[in-house]
């Protein structure tokens, strides 16, 4: 499993697969706590029926800046696709999710 950043689509190559696609996002900027990685959030979100947790760190979704390859992709949202090869060994975890894909099997709680 794998993510491709800036893209909505897998490539075609045998046994490669979409998970699901989405957009980048992460801690802002000048916030501190959160996690240091992008994350490729799904755009159908699940959320918590009992509202907020106790303590939690916010998400904000990435947009491109000043851009030297395409100057008309300035503040628009990043995209990412998550890919599946059925060849490689793989685990996910899906942010922003409570359930699994419909043809996938839950492992653990």
């Amino acid at each position: 499993i794998y993510t491709r950043w800036g893209r909505t689509t897998c490539p075609d190559t045998a046994g490669t697969q979409l998970v699901y696609e989405g957009l980048a996002g992460g801690t802002d900027f000048n916030q501190y706590g959160g996690g240091a990685n992008y994350l490729c959030l799904p755009n159908d979100p699940e959320y918590l029926k009992n509202g907020l947790p106790g303590s939690y760190s916010a998400l904000y979704g990435a947009e491109y800046e000043e851009n030297i390859f395409d100057s008309t992709l300035h503040n628009h949202n990043v995209p990412c696709a998550v890919c599946y090869n059925s060849k490689r060994s793989s685990k996910l975890m899906i942010p922003a999710k409570i359930t699994c894909p419909s043809s996938w099997t839950r492992e653990y709680i």
